[in-house]
This record gives structure tokens, C-alpha cells and sequence, in this order.
């Protein structure tokens, strides 16, 4: 007896299927054409769901000027720690796309980024 595992086929789906998130970063251009400029992607799912944009800036700081214009909350945004990187995540929306953006720099050490606090005291 032979056992075969299959996969569902990967369908890329057209390139028109990015066009919100087009459309949206063009806004974005629009709207903070003199906000710092970074790294952008575009993603559709390969499965199924919606496209989403990305913005990555190598510095908290150009990060806090576009959560700022994105209008997303501090309470929303993502402290993530690897041994290599530690960086600062959050989305917004723009145009009924989400924009998610990232600022790498962040100036601790994974250690640091890890470590629990408790009412402002290092646990």
C-alpha cells in the first residue's frame, strides 16, 4: 500500500488582486510624502484572504512618526525579540488595507527585550 500526501495546488492569484494595496500605499504617498521612506512589500495570501502592505524602517523613530500618521494606538504596538533583532510592530489601516509597519533599531538586547517587568520593577 502506498501513502501519498498532497497538498492544496498553490494558486498565485493576479497581480490585480494587489491593486487595494496600490491604491492604498499610493494615499500613503499622497498623504506623507515627506514621512521617511522605507522597505515596502505587497502580500496576497497564496490561500486565500486579503492582500496586505507592509512598511519596515531601520529606525524607532521614522516607526513612531508613521504609527503617529496611521493613527495607531501605542497600547497596539508589538515589542518582538530574536537573538539577532529586536523590533517594533504594529497595523493600521489605510483605504480597507492593512498596513503593517516595522521599525528595527530598537536599542535592547534580546535579553532586555525578554526580560518580564512587574509595576516597573525587573522581575
Amino acid at each position: 500500500m502506498n501513502e501519498h500526501t498532497t497538498q492544496p495546488a498553490r494558486s498565485i492569484p493576479p497581480l490585480s488582486e494587489q491593486r487595494p494595496a496600490v491604491e492604498a500605499l499610493a494615499t500613503l504617498v499622497e498623504m506623507f510624502g515627506s514621512l521617511p521612506g522605507g522597505y515596502i512589500t505587497i502580500h496576497t495570501r497564496p490561500f486565500g484572504g486579503p492582500v496586505r502592505l507592509e512598511l519596515q524602517f531601520d529606525s524607532p523613530q521614522d516607526f513612531e512618526q508613521w504609527r503617529t500618521c496611521l493613527r495607531i494606538a501605542p497600547a497596539d504596538v508589538v515589542l518582538v525579540a530574536s537573538p539577532g533583532y529586536t523590533w517594533l510592530s504594529a497595523v493600521g489601516r489605510c483605504r480597507g488595507v492593512d498596513v503593517e509597519i516595522t521599525g528595527f533599531g530598537v536599542p535592547l538586547t534580546y535579553k532586555q527585550a525578554t526580560t518580564q517587568q512587574v509595576a516597573g520593577v525587573t522581575a
